[in-house]
Formats: structure tokens, C-alpha cells, sequence
């Protein structure tokens, strides 16, 4: 990758290893949040996936015609059964007659969080382990605790993006503050005092 003309150069790369004896050590880099090509390969995959939260929508939308109440309710209801909270009598009793399209919904939910999890795994295996060929399928095929320990950086990773970042001080990039006193370049025009 080329380098980019920075007035503050990122701070030192650091590496992880991820793996064990059995399975192999990978020294991974750490860079405070996902690339730009981890991200795009991400989304690019997770949008061949069935949308858990359109079919949520969509039972909820039929749940809230056939029961009588609003989206918003009937939302909630889907939510919190799938989350295992406990519901009130009244919302009890839709979950129960309403029970497999509850379940589907919950299939889907965890299958995109296990596409997820493949698509951001091997998204680092291309970009951080310099495998561009790298695979959904070759994913599949890692022993689990290699993959675990790539998922568990990815979330590390996209958890600092989240973190607000001030951008640095000037007193931070090295720029010298403004002249001030009688050697400071006058820039305008002298006051009248009027």
C-alpha cells in the first residue's frame, strides 16, 4: 500500500496473534478499526443475505393488522420474544399464537450473525494476512479457535471506530502558534482608535 502524505503519522502498528499450537499462529495487524476493502467486502456479502430485520418488519406489519395494534407494538412484541424477555399477558398470548413466524424470524437473525461473522472474518484473512483469493469457504474450513481469535479482533477493531476521536491539536502536529509581540508581521491596516 502506498503512503499517504500525513502531517501526524499513524501511531505504531502493533500485531496480534491469534491462534495455538494446534491450530497455528497468525500474527495479525492491529489498526484501530476495519479498512476501507474489510468494510466494502463485508457489506458486498451481507447483502446476498435475507434481510432479518425486513422480514421482522413484515411480521410485525401482518401481526399488527391481525391483533389490532400498532407497528411500533407489535415490533416490540417480535423483539422482545426473540431476546427471551418476559412478556406481559396480553403480548404472551400473541407471541404464543404467533409462535413460528416468531421462530423464523430468529433463524433468520442468527443466520445473518453467522454470515456476518464469516464475511468479517475472512475479509481480515484477504486484507491483513495479504490473502486477496481468500474465501467464504476457505473461512469455513479454519479451525475455530483461529477464527475466533480473527472475530474477536474484528470486534475489538470495529468497537475503537466507534470511540469519538478528537483530530489532533495544532500544538500536537508541531505547528507553531501565531506570532504575537512587537516582531508579529502586521497584517492590516493601523486602527485610528476612532
Amino acid at each position: 500500500m502506498r503512503s499517504l502524505p500525513f502531517i501526524q503519522a499513524p501511531e505504531a502498528q502493533s500485531t496480534r496473534r491469534v491462534g495455538n499450537a494446534a491450530s497455528g499462529v497468525l500474527e495479525v495487524p492491529v489498526l484501530g478499526g476495519l479498512t476501507v476493502g474489510e468494510s466494502s467486502f463485508i457489506t458486498q456479502e451481507m447483502a446476498k443475505q435475507q434481510s432479518a430485520f425486513v422480514k421482522d418488519a413484515q411480521i410485525s406489519d401482518a401481526f399488527s393488522k391481525a391483533e389490532g395494534i400498532n407497528i411500533t407494538e407489535a415490533f416490540a412484541i417480535v423483539e422482545d420474544a426473540i431476546s427471551g424477555k418476559t412478556l406481559e399477558d396480553e403480548a404472551e398470548a400473541i407471541r404464543e399464537k404467533h409462535a413460528d413466524e416468531i421462530a423464523e424470524v430468529a433463524r433468520i437473525y442468527t443466520v445473518a450473525g453467522q454470515a456476518n461473522m464469516m464475511a468479517t472474518v475472512t475479509a481480515m484473512v484477504r486484507y491483513r494476512c495479504g490473502m486477496p483469493d481468500w474465501t467464504i469457504n476457505d473461512t469455513g474450513g479454519m479451525p475455530r479457535v483461529l477464527f475466533e481469535g480473527m472475530w474477536e479482533l474484528a470486534k475489538e477493531e470495529q468497537d475503537a471506530e466507534n470511540e469519538k476521536s478528537e483530530p489532533p491539536t495544532e500544538e500536537q502536529l508541531g505547528k507553531q502558534p501565531p506570532a504575537s509581540g512587537p516582531r508579529a508581521k502586521r497584517t492590516g491596516r493601523k486602527s485610528s482608535g476612532n
